[in-house]
């Protein structure tokens, strides 16, 4: 019979001993997973010797989930997730997700405009709304993940095809110190480190990237963050200040990544805003040689390597932080000079985490 050659997405789950969920991830993350044949009432249907050969030759790759991390403010931490992220979804042509927990919400507006933002915010599509349902536990969750990812956000080509965003919210400034307690509030299953990574099960598939904008702290949050990354970036600015919790950024999630018995590893660290100063040239070479404060003292757990790339102070990449710039080019965004060092900070990256992977 002609049915007998057709397949729809159940019995592609059934072919592929997956869930259906799992092909449902598949056909948005893979551009070559096959086209549908017909698009019928009760859904699509594809080929089945197609579909069968693509199973077969299918190897899938698990995420990289990628933490950006520093507990100082001002370091181009958010800047330099966001391009990461604009990059590899625009010119690599990955599919990316950007996580949004900072309470500031800078990477949020720099991707979608404040308008779009509040009105997701209004109505619980952000990521406080997912703490706060945990916190009330005994009222109905409004939080839904498809609901709450915005999709082709950026302004360069007036929205990027392969990158989303779970945005932030202010209102997570009031949430954050409350979650620990979230037992209290009378939800007593709810493990609160493991809030997002519920939230995500269905959909982090979906994505070769998830880039997580990490507010400046160690807190619960950020955890939630940890505990699903394959990795984590400290961005920093090259001064004695802004390198000053590097150590306890490293010390805390190795002691953390022990509690959750799994690796975090540490792919690297960032020099951001770098001047032409004897001051940054003496703390960059410090972190080339990985001797950088506590790091070089016997008995210390080892420094991350320095990526050969770095992001020069200036006035183009601070213009491109604002949504409303209308620049809709890469260069245009972040000016020649830093938009080269980002591409090639993106390959680093890439070639970090199939090292880590390996």
């Amino acid at each position: 019979m002609e049915s007998d050659k057709l397949v729809g997405i159940a019995e592609i789950a059934e072919l592929a001993n997956v869930t259906k969920q799992a092909v449902t991830n598949w056909r948005l993350r893979y551009d070559h997973f096959p086209r549908p044949m017909q698009e019928l009432r009760s859904g699509p249907v594809w080929d089945r010797e197609t579909v069968e050969a693509w199973v077969k030759s299918f190897k899938g790759d698990a995420t990289h989930v990628l933490s950006f991390i520093n507990l100082k403010g001002g370091v181009g931490k958010t800047t330099v997730a966001v391009a990461v992220a604009e990059i590899l979804a625009h010119e690599e042509r990955k599919h990316v997700l950007l996580i949004d927990l900072d309470p500031q919400t800078n990477a949020t507006v720099t991707l979608i405009p404040e308008e779009q933002w509040a009105t997701m915010d209004q109505q619980g599509r952000t990521i406080a709304q997912l703490f706060a349902d945990k916190l009330n536990g005994h009222e109905s969750p409004k939080f839904d993940i498809e609901q709450a990812i915005a999709h082709r956000v950026s302004t360069i080509n007036d929205g990027i095809a392969r990158l989303d965003l779970l945005p932030s919210s202010i209102r997570l400034i009031d949430l954050q110190d409350r979650i620990p307690l979230i037992a209290l509030s009378g939800n007593f299953m709810t493990n609160p480190l493991e809030i997002l990574k519920s939230a995500l099960y269905a959909i982090l598939e979906r994505y070769d990237y998830v880039i997580i904008d990490c507010p400046p702290s160690l807190g619960t949050v950020t955890k939630n963050g940890l505990r699903i990354s394959t990795g984590y970036l400290i961005p920093t600015i090259p001064d004695i200040v802004s390198t000053w919790g590097l150590y306890q950024i490293v010390d805390n999630i190795e002691r953390f990544s022990r509690d959750m018995d799994r690796p975090i590893p540490a792919l690297g660290i960032i020099a951001t805003k770098v001047q032409a100063n004897s001051l940054h040239g003496r703390v960059i070479e410090d972190l080339r040689a990985r001797r950088l404060g506590r790091f070089g003292e016997a008995g210390a757990l080892p420094q991350p390597p320095l990526f050969e790339n770095v992001v020069r102070q200036s006035v183009d990449v601070a213009r491109g932080a604002d949504v409303e710039a209308d620049l809709r080019t890469f260069k245009g965004k972040y000016g020649t000079v830093a938009y080269e060092a980002l591409k090639g900070l993106v390959q680093e990256i890439k070639l970090a985490c199939e090292r880590k992977r390996a």
